[in-house]
């Protein structure tokens, strides 16, 4: 059996649960190949995505792709990825696990989202995962949501996922059927609200950020952890390189900037909306979906 898992993490944390589903897996004598999107413009221009994956994916039973929740929906990086998938034949497998990292407020319908678009590139969800994280956003906050984490508790639920996929992935494939439709398990009215509102509608009048000169030391640690690449530096100046609509607000260039030089409009506004980090949280933080759940 081979798996291959994909991955976009902005902060590190969905990378970091994806590290613990490749070990988890090799410990079980699985071949795992992992690829991590973060940062590669290949993967991050959407004309360039389809050629990278027919480059760097590796033959696959199972094809495993995780990223973070904004705004109550998978990360659009992500969902743009599964669209560009190869066909399913040949060396790649047709089986499917979508997996979301959150910071426990909702994890919503990413999972649903992911689901949707496998099937339509004809995988097979065989189970879908939701992996508490640490929420960046409130690391300025009065207290940090799910500090540390993912930690022990979740590489338990991503172990015995694992024994799931090496299970369910040892069936004929004919006998496998696809069980996205456990991934629906949001309220009625959140799922509404979602369809309605996409994450560049929620997010679009805060994507304004922006450094303030005078402030800026030119250490050029923006650029080192922007997961999207916003920023460079030409002629001595560290400068936003992009349409501001590409950023995905995840506030890694606030947040390691040790001159306090970036303009971020979505933090206070996100200090609200998660009640300064004591914001209610899932009763199951992180959980396994599949058929029957």
């Amino acid at each position: 059996m081979k798996v291959s898992i994909i991955v976009f993490s902005p902060s590190g944390h969905t990378l970091k649960a994806a590290n613990i589903f490749r070990e988890k897996f090799i410990k079980k004598g699985v071949s795992a190949q992992l690829i991590n999107i973060t940062k590669n413009p290949n993967y991050l221009n959407e004309g360039s995505i389809k050629k990278q994956l027919e480059k760097d994916l590796d033959a696959h039973d199972v094809i495993l792709i995780g990223g973070p929740i904004y705004a109550g929906h998978m990360e659009a990086h992500v969902l743009r990825l599964i669209r560009q998938f190869p066909n399913v034949g040949g060396k790649f497998g047709a089986l499917a696990v979508p997996f979301a990292t959150y910071g426990g407020v909702h994890s919503s319908v990413a999972l649903e989202e992911m689901g949707t678009l496998l099937k339509k590139r004809k995988r097979k969800s065989i189970l879908g995962v939701k992996i508490a994280a640490e929420h960046t956003l409130t690391k300025t906050a009065s207290k940090t949501i799910y500090k540390d984490r993912p930690a022990s508790d979740e590489a338990n639920i991503i172990a015995k996922a694992v024994d799931e996929i090496i299970t369910s992935a040892s069936q004929d494939a004919g006998d496998i059927k696809d069980i996205s439709k456990a991934f629906c398990y949001s309220k009625p009215v959140e799922r509404v609200m979602f369809k309605l509102f996409s994450q560049e509608a929620i997010h679009k009048k805060f994507k304004h950020v922006s450094i303030d000169s005078g402030k800026c030391i030119q250490c050029k640690k923006c650029i080192s952890v922007c997961p999207v690449n916003m920023f460079d530096f030409v002629d001595g100046q560290v400068n936003i390189c992009k349409d501001r609509r590409q950023c995905i607000l995840c506030a890694e260039c606030y947040h390691h900037c040790p001159a306090s030089a970036i303009v971020h409009p979505y933090i206070e506004p996100a200090k609200v909306r998660l009640k300064d980090g004591n914001a209610y949280v899932e009763k199951v933080p992180s959980a396994i979906y599949s058929r029957g759940e």
